[in-house]
């Protein structure tokens, strides 16, 4: 079998993954997005060598990884930032600060890049958040500040991120390019929410060419090469598509579902995978080393962000269980760790080792986590959706 035949069978199996992942997501009651790492860990190197990181893959998988940012920002709405506004930032700065301050004490005793692991460690996973929050609807209060906890956090976040991987990004040029650029994105989503006369003649040529879609994905790419050009990270720029896009979400409801169907069906799963066959449990569990990393990781991720979270919600007047599992939902990490692995793998931050381990770490916060929360408030644990929403 030549070349192109072996390419095709490694598609094949790649597609038999993304068609299976949500009926065994189903089956085991985890998220989706847990089990296409968990498949890729299987079929890859680690396990059985099926799948293994060719350039066709690769390439994929960065599409996906800038797409699953462009759906990051699309999640996020910021009408949860308005209900109480300081409580929800004193919450969102708690829920950040201290894992931070932490993940950057433990990574100094252990030698790692201390910036980047306390902000890695500081992500929550606005997707677990959600499902959980849902389970809170006889607790009004703690579901919106939770909520906007979590939508904050997400972008304080992306920037932290971004900083950290191009720290040139704020030398005086870049800057007065990065604030016309902000500028022009606000001029933007004014202008597409207020004019209807262009909204009408584009409504035109949706119908028949899906212009919206082509468009939106021209949208997604071209930010993310113009945050290229800028010196930021080229997931701010597809970040800050998905929030122009979510600000519209009223006035292009049957758009938004295409994007996220496009996204779900196809590119997101396939960059999760890709992180699945990138992971080497070996290099982890082959060492005491590294299991007493992944250890410490995950504890003082845990501990921060409970810590962090249970001050402010006592303060803020909520019960010592409501504050616990407060502390517990914010503990999810999935898609903006990935993302911080990602990025720190790329930019030589980190070693494949960490990078595994940052994985493992999402892995199994994103499964403690929600049970817990739900546990602790005092609700029945229920089933994960069948969708699990990208966090």
């Amino acid at each position: 079998m030549g070349s192109s035949g072996n390419i095709l069978v490694e598609i094949f199996v790649v597609f038999l993954l993304i068609i299976f992942s949500p009926v065994l997501s189903r089956l085991f009651k985890i998220p989706v997005i847990v089990v296409e790492i968990l498949l890729g860990i299987l079929l890859g190197p680690s396990f059985l060598g099926l799948l293994e990181e060719v350039p066709w893959l690769s390439a994929m998988a960065l599409i996906g990884f800038i797409y699953l940012m462009f759906v990051v920002g699309l999640e996020i709405e910021v009408g949860f930032l308005k209900a109480k506004f300081l409580n929800v930032v004193a919450m969102a700065l708690g829920s950040f600060l201290t894992p931070l301050v932490l993940g950057y004490l433990v990574a100094l005793h252990y030698e790692l890049p201390p910036e980047f692991i306390g902000v890695a460690l500081s992500t929550t996973s606005m997707g677990i958040v959600l499902p959980t929050v849902k389970e809170f609807s006889h607790r009004t209060e703690v579901a919106q500040i939770l909520l906007g906890a979590a939508v904050l956090v997400d972008v304080m976040s992306m920037f932290a991120l971004a900083y950290i991987v191009e720290k040139t990004f704020l030398s005086p040029d870049k800057l007065l390019l990065l604030l016309i650029s902000i500028v022009g994105f606000i001029l933007v989503v004014f202008f597409l929410k207020n004019w209807e006369p262009a909204r009408s003649k584009a409504s035109m040529l949706v119908g028949e060419y899906h212009l919206d879609v082509r468009l939106s994905i021209a949208l997604i790419f071209g930010l993310a090469v113009l945050a290229e050009i800028i010196g930021i990270h080229a997931i701010l720029g597809s970040f800050f598509a998905g929030l122009l896009i979510s600000e519209l979400r009223e006035k292009v409801e049957k758009l938004v579902e295409k994007l996220l169907s496009f996204g779900y069906g196809f590119f997101i799963p396939i960059f999760f995978i890709t992180v699945g066959v990138r992971t080497d449990l070996g290099l982890i569990l082959g060492n005491i080393r590294g299991i007493e990393i992944l250890i410490a990781l995950l504890s003082v991720g845990f501990i921060g962000k409970i810590f962090g979270t249970f001050i402010v919600s006592k303060f803020s007047g909520f019960t010592k269980y409501e504050s616990l599992s407060i502390g517990f939902a914010m503990s999810a990490r999935l898609s903006l760790i990935i993302a911080s692995a990602e990025l720190g793998l790329a930019a030589g931050l980190i070693t494949h080792e960490i990078y595994s381990m940052l994985v493992l770490l999402a892995i199994i916060s994103v499964l403690l986590s929600p049970s817990l929360a739900k546990l602790i408030m005092g609700k029945e644990v229920v089933k994960v959706p069948e969708e699990t929403p990208i966090p």
